[in-house]
């Protein structure tokens, strides 16, 4: 600053305070996100973060990747000017079981310093996720179907899809009594169950090598069938062949014709069975065709 006293000219200088030099240059300094967050579950990457009381307004957040053996900064794709503090970034293409590291800055007229995430290995921050259930009733059972977390082609879980066991907690959707079921595989068929009846059940999935442990399905409700009761027989036959007994009847329920041979000893115990089914009693469908019978389909 040129200053004119008194006939001469003196050089004066002067020092800017930085927050004046700041000003100048469009706005005071912004701080660095803090309290950055990544949940991952599945193959599902998601950033949460704390912004600032300085950054509001027009703000924006961006971050970068680094991965191993890399020594510059890459854009971190889904993350990039994003207005919010979640972003995801599931798109990028990761090995999971390499680390990686994060940085994030605040940007408006100018930009906050860099603020740098802990490292992490995906595989061993991954949360399993729930799985897909599919449910069949039958009079006195539920038959349940369990696919592993994630899509089929997960990246995640990729090596790890036939290590899964499963639990799960049923109840009567009348009763607030739970029943608990450890270490079950894909397929497992509930037993003893009430006809008729509705019951609700939830699935988790767990890594017991890695020991991970998901989160529960959704609730899934189903009501159990009808009690099955089977028809007698029809048209049962006693035909004699070569010193043999052939009974012979029709079993329409199964769309089945079944076959005896015996001999003339067995004829009594054979036609006592023979009584036993055309009697109405509460004999099962096991009861009713066990016995070692040729089952010849017509």
């Amino acid at each position: 600053m040129m200053v004119t006293l008194l006939g001469a000219t003196t050089l004066v200088l002067v020092t800017l305070a930085p927050w004046v030099l700041s000003a100048a240059a469009g706005g005071k300094n912004l701080k660095s996100p803090q309290k950055v967050e990544v949940d991952v579950i599945d193959d599902n990457f998601i950033l949460r973060w704390n912004r600032s009381e300085e950054s509001v307004g027009n703000v924006t957040f961006s971050f970068d990747y680094q991965e191993p053996e890399m020594d510059n900064w890459i854009k971190l794709p889904g993350c990039q000017n994003i207005t919010s503090t979640k972003c995801n970034f599931s798109s990028l293409k990761l090995n999971v079981y390499e680390e990686i590291k994060l940085r994030i800055r605040a940007e408006k007229e100018n930009t906050s310093s860099w603020y740098e995430v802990d490292s992490f290995t995906p595989f061993r921050k991954a949360q399993i996720g729930p799985p897909e259930v599919h449910l069949e009733a039958e009079d006195k059972a539920i038959v349940t179907y369990m696919s592993p977390p994630g899509t089929e082609d997960s990246v995640m879980w990729a090596l790890d899809r036939p290590s899964f066991t499963y639990s799960l907690v049923i109840w009567k959707n009348s009763s607030s009594v739970e029943e608990r079921i450890q270490n079950i595989y894909s397929r497992h068929k509930i037993s003893k169950l009430s006809p008729e009846t509705t019951y609700c059940l939830k699935v988790k999935a767990a890594l017991l090598t890695s020991r991970k442990i998901g989160v529960y399905s959704p609730v899934h409700c189903i009501k159990t069938t009808v009690e099955n009761e089977l028809p007698p027989p029809e048209n049962v036959e006693v035909i004699v062949q070569n010193q043999n007994y052939i009974l012979k009847w029709d079993y329409t329920y199964a769309n089945m014709i079944l076959f005896y041979k015996f001999p003339f000893a067995q004829f009594v115990l054979i036609m006592l069975l023979f009584t036993l089914l055309q009697s109405p009693g509460p004999c099962t469908q096991n009861d009713r065709l066990g016995g070692g019978y040729d089952i010849l389909e017509t």
